[in-house]
């Protein structure tokens, strides 16, 4: 995929995502939301079942991942991908 087709991609899903609100703090945020959802969103469809899951997915398909996301530090934590997903509103996500 070339980069122009990767930043539209990125840009279709900002969009598809732009209703949910990123609850992390702003000040200390260091991930995207939509890297964020897409990388979970993967594992679960892998089979993944926990934020560790989706921690080690993302760092295993790291490099297929890379030019489809701005993953600007990296992979999330366990923990971010937690703090991301458990106050969204479900209704919101569908």
């Amino acid at each position: 995929m070339s980069i122009a087709n990767a930043t539209a991609f990125t840009e279709k899903m900002s969009l598809v995502f732009s209703e949910i609100e990123d609850p992390l703090v702003e000040r200390t945020r260091v991930h995207l939301l939509t890297d964020i959802l897409i990388i979970g969103i993967l594992s679960v469809i892998a089979a993944g079942k926990g934020w560790e899951d989706m921690e080690n997915y993302g760092l295993s398909k790291y490099e297929w991942l890379e030019p489809y996301l701005a993953l600007p530090e990296g992979i999330p934590t366990a923990e971010t991908f937690r703090r991301v997903f458990e106050p969204i509103n479900p209704k919101v996500f569908e």
